[in-house]
Formats: structure tokens, sequence, C-alpha cells
């Protein structure tokens, strides 16, 4: 079996460092070194990384700050293992993540890159459910169609091989947020295979910045990485006629990303920079922005759907007057997908979203439109953004 490296990026993790080393160090098979980037942390992060290696448990480079993308090539490049393993410092690896994953790429000497599944839990690691992960509905890696719409892949569940990050050298280190959809991105053009093992590897922690310029720093790098594949040479021509739609839905991602961070105002102009970019986002019934917004309400870190909403709507710009004036009705369906989504884990939560789509609408309990549309709703999100279909290879 070739030998595994876990490389770590680090920038002032103390919280949370501590456990994901812990969860490498016990890996069923253990790993042939990890190394931990210190990124110029201001915090206890160097204490802590100093005890572990004392003890001979890893490598730590310590640099100045540089970013996640020249934190990971650094690590990467000073790796000795023919297998990395990447792996965020705020994420936890289940035991049988290395052993999974390197015996894909031992099994398949074909395969340049191979990812796993992997779950949410909060800063406390609580779970955070969600039916929606993209690991568990995309069938195919190695399609760039799947990638302009979404990053279904987190680093803390893939293993690549070391001349698979040479090959494109490296992560891009101008890019801070989406280094590794861009990373990803060029992998798929440069003809590197990619394929799903289908085994939750990973605990994916999402933690909330509660500061705005996180939001738009990752929002314009975001935009900034999608530009940056469609302008390439070798870009398909085919793929063209989606590179708007695509964009667009990346300045909707931005505005949902700032109307997390109650950033209203800025949300709604980013909001009105992806209708001048695409205004079939309004078309439909319901329409695609009416699915984004519903979808950044029932988010698991949104702690009460409703009010968000609410907010949202009223920063909506004028060129959503037709999506503004079914407030009530997307209320409904949002209560009515929150209702079915909690019935197996959150009593308490299923009674509070009955009750508000009840006052909202008193005959709701017998609106079969409702609970149809709720759950239509939940099957789309359980398809691909760009609700088209590929051939679906298999996992591995």
């Amino acid at each position: 079996m070739p030998g595994v490296s876990v490389v770590i990026p680090s920038y002032n993790a103390a919280r949370f460092i501590g456990a994901a080393i812990n969860s490498i160090l016990g890996q069923s098979q253990a790993a042939q070194e990890v190394i931990v980037v210190d990124d110029g942390s201001t915090d206890a992060t160097s204490e802590i990384l100093a005890a572990f290696e004392a003890h001979g448990s890893l490598k730590v480079i310590r640099q100045q700050n540089a970013g996640p993308a020249a934190a990971r090539n650094a690590g990467i490049a000073a790796a000795e293992g023919e297998l990395i393993a990447l792996m965020d410092a705020d994420d936890i690896a289940l035991p049988q993540r290395l052993a999974l994953q390197a015996g894909v790429l031992s099994r398949h000497p074909e395969l340049s890159v191979v990812s796993g599944g992997y779950e949410w839990i909060d800063e406390t690691g609580q779970s955070l459910p969600w039916p929606y992960h993209s690991w568990r509905h995309y069938p195919d890696l190695n399609s760039l169609r799947t990638w302009l719409f979404d990053c279904p892949i987190v680093p803390s569940a893939t293993m690549l091989r070391r001349a698979t990050w040479t090959a494109v050298h490296g992560f891009n280190p101008q890019l801070v947020g989406p280094e590794d959809w861009d990373f990803w991105m060029r992998l798929v053009l440069s003809g590197q295979g990619m394929a799903w093992n289908r085994e939750v590897v990973c605990l994916y922690r999402r933690v909330k910045t509660s500061l705005s310029s996180h939001a738009q720093r990752m929002s314009s790098h975001s935009i900034k990485a999608l530009e940056g594949i469609i302008e390439r040479p070798d870009f398909p021509t085919s793929l063209a006629p989606l590179a708007s739609q695509a964009l667009a839905l990346r300045y909707v991602d931005a505005a949902k990303r700032l109307f997390w961070e109650g950033a209203w105002e800025d949300g709604g102009l980013v909001l009105r920079t992806a209708l001048h970019q695409d205004p079939g986002l309004l078309s439909g019934h319901p329409c695609r922005l009416e699915d984004e917004l519903v979808s950044a309400a029932i988010d698991p870190m949104v702690c009460d759907p409703i009010a968000f909403l609410d907010s949202t709507f009223d920063h909506l710009p004028d060129e959503c007057a037709s999506l503004r004036a079914r407030r009530g009705p997307v209320r409904l369906r949002c209560c009515g997908e929150l209702f079915l989504l909690t019935m197996a884990h959150d009593k308490q939560a299923v009674r509070r979203y009955l009750v508000t789509a009840l006052r909202q609408l008193p005959t709701a309990l017998f609106d079969r439109g409702l609970w149809g549309g709720a759950w239509r709703a939940i099957l789309n999100r359980c398809r691909r953004p760009d609700r088209w279909t590929p051939p679906d290879r298999g996992p591995i």
C-alpha cells in the first residue's frame, strides 16, 4: 500500500486543531507522516502543535500568514508519501478514512483523486442533520459541467496522488476560500481521473464567522475562480452557454452568504447583479431564485428560518417584484419543507413550523398543493443543482 502523508493547514485554529490531529493519529491505518503548516497563527495554535511535535507525532512547518492555498502547497511540497490526504484544522476524520481511500487509489491506478462522504457538525461537535449534501447525489466528478454549479467535495474527505498536485502546479495562492474548488476544476480540465467512495469519512465543522467582510471575500474569490476557469483556452466551447448561468449563481451564492451575515443591503445589491447576469433566475414556477432563497433559509446554521426569509424579502431589489409578490406562498413552502425535514429529529421544531404555517394560512394543514410542493422541492434539492443528470458510473 502506498504511503500516505496527511497535510493540515492551520491558522488560528487552537479551538479545534487538537481534535483534528487526534482523529488522524487514531486512524485504523497509520499515516506515513502528518504535516501541519502553521500559517502565521497568533492564538495558541503554536503551543498546541509544539506539544504534539515534542512527542514525535507530527511535523510542523511554520510560515508567515500566506493563506490556505499557500499553506497546503508548502505541506504537500514537503511531503514524502505518494498519496496526500487533505485535512482542514477544524474537521474530524473518522477512523477508517485513510484505509478506505488509500485502498481505492491502490486498486485503481487510473484514478488521481478519491473523495468520500461527510456530515456537518457545529462548533460544539453536535450533528447538523442535512439530507442535501452534494456527495450523496452527484454521479460523476469528471464532468466539468458538474463543477460549474457547485463544489461537491470537501478537502477533509479527499485523497489524491502527489503527482496529481504537481501536474496542475498546486493550489492557487491568489484565492482564499474557493482555492480547492479552483484546484478540482483544473484537475478535470487536465483529464485527471476522479471518483467517489460513497462512505462518510469525516465530520465537517460549520463555524459562524459573524463577519460580513469574510462573506464578501469568499464570494468575490469564488466569482474570480469561476471567471478564471471560463477564460482558460481549454475551457470547452460546448459549455459556454452555461457560463453565464453559472456566474449568476455565484452572485446568488454571494448574496446568500451576505444575508447569513446580516448584511441585508449588500446582499440585495449582489442579487441585482445576479439578475443582470441571468434574468432567467426569475423564470419558472418556482423560479430558481426562489429555490435558492428557501434553501438559504432552511440551512441548519440559520436560527430562525422564517425571520431570515422575511428579512430577505424586505431587501429584494426592484427587479424581483414578481418574486416579492409571492412572499406568503414562499413562507408557506419554507414551513412545509422545514416541517418535513425536522420530523425525524426535532419534535419542537416540527410543532413550531406547523404552527407558523397555520397562522399564515389556517387551511394549510389540508393544502395538498403545499405539501406536494414541499416534497417536490425536497426531491429537487437531491438532484444536481443544474438539473442535469449524466450517466452514473457508480461508486468505486
